[in-house]
């Protein structure tokens, strides 16, 4: 429903320190619209995900480049988004409201930038500037998903687009296949295997920000305060006490369910490498039915804990994607097999 109540827990919780200000793990955007950052679905831009290389047997590899570019570029990565694609964070003088001295003019809350401490005449950008086809004539018509279409195309959007559009939430989608863990050099980014929470150890990271362009979601950002890298962690302290995380648990329209699901993570590979039309039934196809004895015996025999199992049994997701398959990834054409799903 557009209320953002999800950004704003999210936002309470992880990302109100130091260097954290531009970041929101959690968003919600309007579609037509470019996101936030700007035009992140533009992988010609960004470079991020994976493509099929054709010449060498069909193998998988990563759109931002090999080992010998990340070599080449360790020290200037020159696919990142800057701090101008998402928004400068400002906040207000409101001391000079109260601290003002008597004037026969009121005294106003300038803008002051929240990075620089200076004050900002102009504010050009926000975390979601386009709410609800705001400067649609802008936004909406640089939506990367309407690259190629005609003029009289676009002519017939627009005028939908004045009365029909919805909104898109959007969190790191932990994915089977990611590609900011594939990026780093370091080795910083890891993939929890009781879980898949894709998480960054602090101690590893060396700020070589590869995983931010790696991630075709655009969702590994940069703390400028700590020189770490830093994502959506799930709110994994929440999961191992039982909780949902913040965004799912605040939710005021209750339209976002978590639940587990067993996987064949040997399949992952081909998977990934699937003909373009293919890539969501073949990532339906890896998620595995767990009321299946053989699929219930080799999981035990994996170690899965039949606490796990039942889980698995009782998960809205196994329903939504795979029973009744109403749920769809998002750009699936990244190739990195993301695990959060929409309802269309």
């Amino acid at each position: 429903i557009g209320c953002h109540t999800c950004s704003i827990a999210c936002k309470n919780i992880w990302t109100d320190r130091k260097g954290t200000e531009y970041m929101y793990w959690n968003n919600v955007e309007t579609k037509p619209g470019t996101g936030y950052p700007t035009r992140w679905e533009d992988q010609t831009k960004y470079r991020g995900g994976w493509v099929v290389d054709g010449q060498r047997q069909k193998s998988l590899r990563l759109r931002l480049q090999g080992k010998w570019g990340t070599l080449t570029n360790i020290f200037y990565n020159p696919y990142l988004p800057t701090l101008d694609d998402y928004f400068e964070p400002w906040t207000y003088d409101y001391q000079n409201l109260i601290n003002a001295p008597l004037a026969d003019e009121q005294p106003t809350a300038r803008a002051i930038s929240m990075v620089t401490g200076k004050y900002m005449d102009t504010i050009e950008a926000g975390p979601n500037w386009d709410d609800d086809l705001g400067g649609s004539q802008v936004y909406a018509n640089n939506d990367p998903n309407f690259d190629g279409a005609s003029d009289e195309e676009m002519r017939q959007i627009n005028e939908v687009n004045s009365t029909v559009f919805f909104y898109l939430p959007r969190i790191c989608n932990h994915c089977l296949n990611p590609g900011c863990v594939a990026a780093c050099p370091q080795g910083a980014l890891y993939k929890r295997g009781e879980d898949g929470v894709v998480l960054v150890s602090q101690e590893r990271c060396r700020a070589w920000r590869m995983c931010v362009s790696g991630c075709p979601y655009k969702k590994t950002y940069f703390n400028w305060s700590t020189g770490k890298a830093e994502k959506c962690i799930l709110c994994y302290p929440r999961l191992e006490s039982g909780q949902p995380p913040a965004c799912f648990h605040s939710c005021v329209g209750r339209i976002r369910y978590i639940g587990l699901v067993l996987y064949d993570a040997d399949a992952i590979e081909e998977t990934a490498k699937s003909p373009q039309d293919q890539l969501v039934m073949a990532q339906r196809n890896i998620i595995k039915d767990p009321f299946d004895p053989e699929i219930i015996a080799a999981a035990r025999a994996n170690g899965i804990p039949s606490a796990k199992i039942t889980a698995a049994q009782q998960s809205p997701v196994y329903q939504f994607v795979k029973k009744w398959g109403i749920a769809l990834p998002l750009h699936p054409e990244f190739r990195t097999l993301p695990m959060l799903f929409y309802v269309p």
